[in-house]
């Protein structure tokens, strides 16, 4: 386009000489001025317009990735407040239409409650609920599981577990009997059993042992409480538990069971 204008010497040229006598003077070499300084500044204009659209294409990636973005957050806050993410695969083996599925996300509060934390951590380490159903589920106040059934491969099953100290409790810090907390089964890791509250329960709190060392989070809970809760105490859970799945599957059909877990996050 500028090109064009450039061998036009018709009405416009007439209309810049009449209007500019002093350039008169200068000819060719003035005029060439005028369109190089356009040139210029029609390159430094496309500069800055290409400069001004590459960070939408930034921005556009991000939010692509919002989601891990969010989760990768969650986990560097964690690391920095000494806490260690772990995760469980929840399952209704033996009930399809259960909607008791999906994966538990606990934050263990490793620097509040360094002995049970650690108890528990190696519990996860050595795969020791893999598998543990949720024989005591109790309506509007915990759900609880981690007594082993026989395993697939013949290994007996560990019903003992090491008893570690309790941790002394931190003013305004440790964890208590609250909605989502979990703790060991009469604050005692020796049993290898685990527990999360379903409501705040304060009359625990006064109970000899230790106090809960982690916490579910809000989606989590919300899968704790699809867990099927009609199987009253003293029905025979623990029993078939300790049979193995047929007996299970045959007596409670719709208990849950932990399938897996793994940490996350440690130090």
């Amino acid at each position: 386009m500028r090109s064009g204008y450039l061998g036009e010497s018709s009405h416009e040229e007439q209309f810049l000489f009449d209007n500019f006598p002093q350039r008169r003077a200068s000819g060719g070499k003035r005029w060439y001025d005028v369109v190089l300084s356009w040139l210029v500044a029609l390159t430094i204009f496309s500069l800055i317009v290409l400069a001004s659209r590459t960070p939408s294409v930034v921005q556009h990636n991000t939010r692509s990735d919002k989601s891990s973005e969010g989760k990768s957050q969650i986990t560097q806050s964690s690391r920095k407040n000494g806490n260690v993410i772990v995760e469980c695969k929840l399952d209704t083996p033996h009930h399809t239409n259960s909607p008791a599925h999906g994966i538990l996300h606990i934050i263990v509060h490793k620097s509040i409650s360094p002995l049970a934390s650690d108890a528990f951590l190696n519990m996860i380490k050595s795969e020791h609920f893999n598998g543990c159903y949720l024989f005591r589920v109790v309506k509007g106040f915990i759900v609880q599981w981690g007594i082993e059934s026989p395993h697939s491969d013949g290994q007996k099953a560990k019903v003992k577990f090491d008893k570690v100290g309790i941790d002394p409790p931190v003013a305004g810090q440790s964890l208590l009997n609250v909605a989502g907390s979990l703790n060991f089964a009469g604050g005692n890791s020796g049993t290898g059993q685990v527990y999360v509250n379903i409501n705040n329960n304060p009359h625990l709190d006064k109970e000899a042992g230790s106090l809960p060392f982690a916490m579910l989070d809000g989606k989590s809970m919300e899968i704790i409480k699809s867990v099927f809760d009609g199987y009253s105490a003293g029905m025979g859970q623990v029993k078939a538990v300790k049979q193995g799945s047929e007996e299970v599957k045959r007596l409670f059909p719709k208990m849950s069971r932990i399938e897996k877990c793994w940490i996350v996050t440690d130090d």
